[in-house]
């Protein structure tokens, strides 16, 4: 009987440990297809707003991908909303920072898009990577979490890499401070405290809420407060009936599924291991604008994201608890 019951246990631990192993191998291969969607956005979003690259006789307005990008995913997220939380229960805290979520939204990927029109998507890339600093001050100013004097260093890297290194590429390119693409780099930096503020307040909801409820009520939210830029900007609404295949494939894969993917991947592997990988999103951005664009990657550039990488590592558990 004793041999019966160790062999069962030994079969039992084996089948366990398999199972493990492709739980894990699941979930890298997940927050790398996570990773590969959210790169994805800058160098799609490049060829919709900058006809220099000939994918698009006349640049789409930001506003008016906002609004698609915004329909597309709250229809995507809304089979996975159903049976969740209502938003007549919500109370009225909750659902004014849901609300505040799509405004958010719309300002960060309006403010992205200008800055992609003026700048390129390597640069894109890499400045979008200030997103992890402003998501560390948020998270010190509003939720009180302490910054440790070792990750003032890591800290200094990503600044360094994802904000002193790139204004500078420009400013050698160019040769002045006063230009297009520094106007560009600076909207895409803009953009990332949108994207971190965004992060920061679905982070706090989110323990009221579900999260595709959030996301789902977040991104109609949005809709409105687009279309009332447009009437006071008195910026045209148009239907870019040509190039809705690319806002289909942002607003479900780049918005939709990389968020998804991500979340699966958080409860397979952990918040740290899914945060690393997933950062490795500048690399796989930094890949696509020279292979789908031809943009050209310098020595700069690729010092630029080991430096960032770097960072991120070092601050590996404070990410995964802010993420997670």
């Amino acid at each position: 009987m004793s041999l019966f019951s160790n062999y069962t246990a030994i079969v039992k631990n084996t089948f366990e440990l398999k199972t493990k192993k492709t739980s894990f191998w699941i979930g890298v291969t997940i927050a790398l297809l996570a990773a590969i969607f959210a790169s994805s956005i800058n160098i799609v979003g490049k060829m919709l707003v900058d006809p220099s690259y000939g994918y698009v006789e006349d640049a789409i307005h930001p506003l008016n991908l906002a609004i698609f990008l915004g329909l597309i995913s709250g229809l995507f997220f809304t089979p996975f909303a159903k049976g969740k939380k209502s938003p007549k229960k919500f109370g009225k805290k909750a659902l004014i920072l849901v609300i505040m979520l799509g405004v958010i939204d719309v300002l960060a990927i309006t403010t992205n898009f200008f800055g992609l029109h003026h700048t390129t998507a390597v640069n894109a890339t890499i400045l979008i990577n200030t997103e992890l600093l402003f998501t560390i001050i948020i998270a010190f100013t509003v939720f009180r979490e302490r910054i440790q004097k070792r990750e003032t260093i890591p800290m200094g890297l990503i600044a360094v890499g994802a904000i002193i290194l790139p204004l500078i590429i420009d400013i050698g390119k160019n040769g002045t401070f006063d230009s297009g693409f520094i106007l560009g780099d600076f909207m895409i930096i803009l953009a990332a405290g949108f994207f971190a503020l965004d992060i920061s307040i679905a982070r706090y909801v989110s323990n009221i809420l579900p999260a595709t409820r959030i996301s789902q009520i977040s991104a109609f939210a949005g809709i409105p407060f687009a279309l009332l830029l447009m009437l006071i900007f008195q910026i045209p609404f148009e239907i870019p009936f040509e190039q809705m295949g690319s806002i289909i494939y942002m607003g479900i894969f780049v918005s939709g599924l990389s968020y998804f993917f991500f979340v699966i991947a958080l409860r397979l592997i952990g918040a740290i291991r899914t945060v690393l990988i997933y950062s490795t999103t500048t690399v796989f951005g930094i890949l696509f604008s020279g292979f789908f664009l031809g943009e050209q990657v310098t020595i700069l550039n690729i010092f630029s994201i080991v430096i960032i990488s770097l960072g991120v590592y070092l601050l590996r558990d404070k990410f995964a608890r802010l993420e997670s």
